[in-house]
């Protein structure tokens, strides 16, 4: 046994002989119920917020969802105007981004042509802009489609000779002195 506890021991009685004052208790449990009532306010505080953060972001959600499927369609679905010539619209769109991608790797080596390049074809798309922004006010829509589809047809003949210059800008500078001539 240790000292303190043959202490406690051996003066057992006069440890007995005590007793608390009045009201300890009471005093105890206010202490902890009012810890409790602590906690409690605390735990009702962070639910509180909790739920006023999940409503806020219902809320929002809620606007960004109505606004979204109410406000006017800023893009036609040129499928509506006339079929053929949306598809013939995406053919190409998607065309010409292929012989860009073609006309940037073969420029590589003639960094000023292919700017000179670029903006012949910037100025193109601007027009292209243009008619798309065009379309919806436009009283004769297919027309403007066409318009906008025979945009992207010159943009495919520029692109064309653009690549048609460039390759035969390459085979020059493959041949020797001699065949030049």
């Amino acid at each position: 046994m240790g000292d303190i506890e043959k202490f406690i021991t051996d003066n057992r009685k006069a440890f007995d002989d005590e007793l608390p004052p009045d009201g300890i208790w009471e005093n105890i449990t206010a202490v902890f119920e009012g810890e409790d009532l602590i906690k409690k306010r605390e735990k009702s505080l962070r639910l509180r917020t909790m739920v006023s953060a999940a409503a806020m972001l219902v809320l929002i959600a809620s606007a960004a969802i109505l606004f979204y499927y109410t406000r006017p369609s800023a893009r036609l679905d040129y499928s509506q105007i006339d079929p053929v010539l949306a598809k013939q619209q995406v053919e190409y769109a998607s065309l010409i981004n292929e012989k860009k991608d073609a006309l940037s790797t073969m420029a590589m080596n003639d960094p000023q042509l292919y700017q000179e390049f670029t903006a012949v074809i910037e100025k193109m798309q601007a027009n292209y802009k243009q008619l798309k922004t065009e379309l919806n006010q436009s009283p004769n829509k297919e027309l403007t489609l066409e318009a906008m589809i025979n945009n992207l047809k010159v943009q495919i003949e520029v692109l064309n000779q653009q690549l048609e210059i460039l390759n035969y800008i390459h085979k020059q500078e493959k041949k020797t002195p001699y065949e030049q001539i």
